[in-house]
C-alpha cells in the first residue's frame, strides 16, 4: 500500500515524538519544549501541505497543542494500567498520541481546503497569525508547568522555563516563515510555467497555420502548372516536415541535430518554390549539433527571409546559418521587394523570443541594417 506524503509526515513524527520522549527519561530531562516544538511543526506541515489559510493555520497549531497535553495524559493513563515502566509508558503514548492528533489534524486540514480552495492565496498572512499562536501556546504551556509541575523550584526555574519556550518560539518561527517563503516561490513558479505554456501553445496555433497557407499555395500551383509527380513529391515532403512540428509539438526544446535534418526538409520544399535565386548556406561545427534550440525556430527565420525579401536569380537571396560563440547566428541579405510586400504580424519572431525567456531567462538579439538582417540565438 502506497503511504501518502502526509502519511509519511505524521509516522515519522510519532516515531520522532517517541525516540525523544524516552532519550529523555533515559537521560532524566524533561521532554516538554522538545515535543511542543516537533507537534507544532508536523501541524505547520500538515497545513501548508494541504494548503489551508494563515488563520486556520494558527488556530489548529494552537488547539492541537492544547489536546495534545490531554489526551497525552489521558493514553499514559491508559497505559499505566497494564506497565508501571516510564520507558513504555511515555513514549508509547507519546507515539499513539501523535499519530491520533497527525491524522484527524490531516482529516481537518483536507475537508478545509476543499471548502475553502482560495484560501492558499491567504498564505502571505500567515506568518501573522502563526506567532500569535504560538506565543499562546508558549503562555498556556508555562501555566500548565507551573500549576502541576512537580519540579517548580522557584524564580530561576522559571526563567530558565521562558527562556527554553522562548528559544522554542523564535525556532519555529523562523522554520516556519522558511517553508512559507518557499511555498510561495513554488506556487509564483508554477502559475508563471503555466502562463508560458499557454501563451506558448497559443502562438503556436498562430504560427503553424500561417505554414500551412503558404504550403497549401505552392502545392496548388504545383498541380496546375507542373507534372503530377512534381506535386506527388511536394506533398511526402510537406508530410515529412509536418510530421517533425507533431513530434515536437510538446517538446519545449530539440537538439540541434534534429532541427538542422527538418530544416533541410523545409529547405527542399522552398527549392520548388524558388528553383532559382535561393541560397541557403549551414556551417555548424559537430559538437554543437548535441546543443538544443527551440522547435522550428531556425524555419520561421528561413520562412520569414523568404517572406520579406525578394528572390530572384539575378539576385539570389542568401541565408547563412553558422555558431559563433555558443550561439546560433542566422542572417540573410536584404532585397527589397518591388511588388506587393505581406504585412508583417511578428508572430514568428514573438514566438522564438517569448520561449527563449520563459526556457532561460536569455534573450535573443535581432540586428538589421540596410544590407543585412541577422537573429542570434543562444543554444541551450
Amino acid at each position: 500500500m502506497k503511504i501518502s506524503k502526509e502519511g509519511w509526515i505524521i509516522h515519522g513524527f510519532a516515531l520522532l515524538h517517541a525516540a525523544v520522549a524516552l532519550g529523555c527519561r533515559l537521560l532524566g530531562l524533561a521532554d516538554d519544549m522538545m515535543l511542543t516544538l516537533l507537534t507544532m511543526l508536523m501541524v505547520v506541515l500538515l497545513c501548508l501541505q494541504c494548503r489551508v489559510s494563515g488563520y486556520m493555520m494558527a488556530i489548529s497549531v494552537l488547539v492541537v497543542n492544547i489536546v495534545g497535553v490531554l489526551l497525552g495524559r489521558g493514553t499514559a493513563w491508559l497505559i499505566d494500567s497494564f506497565t508501571d515502566s516510564p520507558l513504555i509508558i511515555y513514549p508509547l503514548s507519546t507515539f499513539l498520541c501523535t499519530e491520533i492528533i497527525g491524522w484527524a489534524m490531516l482529516l481537518i486540514a483536507r475537508s478545509y481546503a476543499r471548502r475553502h480552495p482560495a484560501a492558499q492565496e491567504q498564505m502571505a498572512a500567515s506568518l501573522t497569525w502563526l506567532l500569535i499562536a504560538f506565543v499562546l501556546i508558549l503562555v498556556t504551556r508555562l501555566a500548565i508547568l507551573l500549576l502541576f509541575s512537580e519540579r517548580w523550584e522557584g524564580r530561576n526555574t522559571a526563567v530558565t522555563l521562558l527562556l527554553d519556550y522562548s528559544l522554542t518560539l523564535a525556532v519555529v518561527v523562523v522554520m516556519a516563515e522558511y517553508a512559507l517563503r518557499l511555498q510561495r516561490r513554488a506556487m509564483a513558479a508554477s502559475e508563471k510555467a503555466h502562463q508560458a505554456q499557454f501563451r506558448y501553445h497559443a502562438l503556436k496555433q498562430q504560427v503553424n497555420p500561417h505554414f500551412l497557407f503558404n504550403s497549401l499555395n505552392v502545392l496548388d500551383y504545383l498541380i496546375q502548372e507542373q507534372p503530377r509527380e512534381d506535386a506527388s513529391r511536394y506533398t511526402h515532403k510537406l508530410a515529412e516536415v509536418y510530421r517533425y512540428m507533431i513530434k515536437s509539438e510538446d517538446e519545449s526544446t530539440v537538439r540541434l541535430r534534429d532541427e538542422m535534418d527538418f530544416v533541410a526538409q523545409y529547405v527542399d520544399l522552398l527549392k520548388v518554390r524558388f528553383p532559382e535565386g535561393l541560397e541557403i548556406g549551414v556551417d555548424i561545427p559537430e559538437e554543437a549539433l548535441s546543443r538544443s534550440v527551440v522547435p522550428c525556430a531556425v524555419q520561421l527565420l528561413i520562412e520569414n527571409a523568404t517572406k520579406h525579401n525578394a528572390v530572384q536569380p539575378a539576385n539570389p537571396l542568401r541565408v547563412e546559418v553558422r555558431v559563433e560563440d555558443d550561439r546560433l547566428v542566422v542572417t540573410n541579405n536584404r532585397i527589397p521587394k518591388i511588388t506587393h510586400r505581406p504585412a508583417s504580424t511578428g508572430l514568428g519572431l514573438q514566438y522564438i523570443r517569448q520561449q527563449y525567456q520563459d526556457l532561460s531567462g536569455q534573450a535573443i538579439s535581432i540586428l538589421k541594417d540596410e544590407h543585412r538582417y541577422t537573429v542570434t540565438l543562444p543554444l541551450l
